[in-house]
């Protein structure tokens, strides 16, 4: 207790929250500078990446200081296990393995400014359950975990949120990790898995999403049929869904006619350009600057819980790499395979049940199985569904603190609403990966 009152105490008054934004935003700009033109500033955007969690370490929550010091202990000890055998690791590589990805977490952040929420009139029954849920996906494939607390709080009750919203926050966040570019898993999964054509995982991925979706609706109108007839819901007007709709075709558009960039660069590019522009647009270039020093300087610190998870998980992930490419580590397989994938799938999910962090998961499975993915294609899919069905049903994940401390939501209830349809699920993600495998997609 005394130490959560610490964190909540620091949260609120520790100075470094004051520079903390202006250091993360440069590693950002030197981040995408780097890509963009070979100037050799990786090092330095390295360095202001760690001192930003460094000043941000003492306002993270015990449990995921704890958490991110695990993961860079074991990472530091395994590199430092390679180096004695001859690895070849340079500090920059260890610690800048998720740079790109610190670099997209700081971006995407700024959709949250030109983000704008407004729901239509709806009678209660499954058209609204429907819109809502359909509303909250595509909504929450830009603005992230404030959909989940934006919408949550819209359909929030004096005890907390019902088991149709519940399905709402849950699934509709939990699907739209399937295909969305601005929700950090997918360019994880290309950044770290090389090979990955996005042409091909689509169909399949978006198939899944759709899977998830229509089998929350089924589930909805069985499983809860008297509570779907009450449930009024919070349908979101076309207007919020302009901003995502137009963010995706611009990042479909600009990786079709520019293949050679990668997909973690566009989408942080066009993550601070668009939300700028148009609140631009819409109101003047003063009240613009405004709210973004205001981002600066108060928002952006907000994201260091994500950005030292993945940093650190980087820094595990280049040590495993290290030792594998020594061969102090050996694994049990010679190539990826639909078998493999599938395996990887339901040890994802397996794992975040007993309390790993989702996103630690993939980058372990990546690192371990860099040098024998001979399909990058399946084991994409198994990431992301992983990942997808991890967020929503353990009660250990991110988007699920977020239902129990804000929504009044418990294990028992996560558990129960979630772990049926999680187990059809992976069936049905295990399917998948074995027809992409017959139908020659590798």
């Amino acid at each position: 207790m005394m130490s959560n009152s610490l964190s909540h105490t620091l949260s609120k008054s520790w100075p470094g929250a004051k520079i903390s934004g202006c250091i993360v935003l440069t590693m950002c700009l030197l981040t995408l500078l780097t890509i963009a033109f070979p100037v050799g500033l990786a090092g330095l955007a390295t360095l202001l990446c760690w001192l930003y969690i460094t000043i941000e370490m003492p306002r993270l929550k015990p449990k995921q200081r704890k958490q991110i010091l695990i993961l860079l202990s074991i990472g530091i000890a395994a590199a430092v296990l390679a180096w004695s055998q001859g690895a070849a690791l340079s500090t920059q590589a260890l610690f800048g393995e998720h740079l790109k990805l610190a670099m997209l977490l700081t971006s995407i952040s700024f959709i949250g400014m030109a983000s704008q929420v407004g729901s239509e009139v709806s009678k209660p029954g499954l058209r609204s359950f429907i819109t809502t849920l359909l509303g909250m996906h595509f909504f929450s494939s830009v603005a992230n975990f404030s959909s989940v607390i934006i919408v949550g709080d819209q359909l929030k009750q004096k005890q907390g949120i019902d088991q149709l919203s519940q399905w709402v926050l849950s699934r509709g966040f939990g699907m739209a990790v399937l295909w969305s570019p601005f929700l950090s898993l997918l360019p994880l999964v290309l950044e770290q898995v090389p090979g990955v054509d996005l042409t091909q995982v689509y169909p399949f991925a978006i198939t899944l999403a759709v899977i998830g979706l229509s089998l929350s609706i089924i589930e909805a109108r069985v499983r809860t049929a008297t509570a779907l007839q009450r449930f009024s819901g919070y349908p979101l007007k076309a207007e919020t869904l302009a901003l995502p709709i137009v963010l995706i075709t611009l990042i479909l558009l600009l990786s079709w006619q520019m293949p050679q960039l990668p997909m973690v660069f566009l989408v942080s590019l066009l993550s601070i350009i668009v939300p700028i522009a148009l609140m631009t647009v819409m109101s003047n270039v003063r009240s613009t600057s405004r709210r973004v020093s205001l981002h600066v300087s108060e928002k952006l610190s907000e994201s260091r819980a994500e950005i030292s998870l993945f940093m650190s998980a980087g820094v595990l992930a280049a040590g495993v790499k290290a030792c594998i490419g020594v061969g102090l580590i050996s694994l049990p397989f010679t190539q990826t395979d639909a078998s493999v994938a599938s395996l990887v799938l339901l040890m994802i999910v397996g794992l975040a049940y007993l309390g790993i962090h989702q996103l630690a998961l993939v980058a372990i499975f990546a690192g371990l199985l860099a040098d024998i993915t001979v399909t990058p294609n399946l084991m994409a899919v198994a990431y992301v569904l992983g990942t997808s069905l991890a967020m929503s049903g353990s009660t250990f994940s991110g988007l699920n603190f977020i239902m129990k401390s804000r929504f009044n939501v418990t294990d028992g209830e996560i558990i129960r609403h979630q772990l049926p349809y999680n187990l059809v699920m992976l069936t049905a993600g295990c399917g998948m990966i074995f027809l992409m495998q017959a139908l020659g997609v590798q």
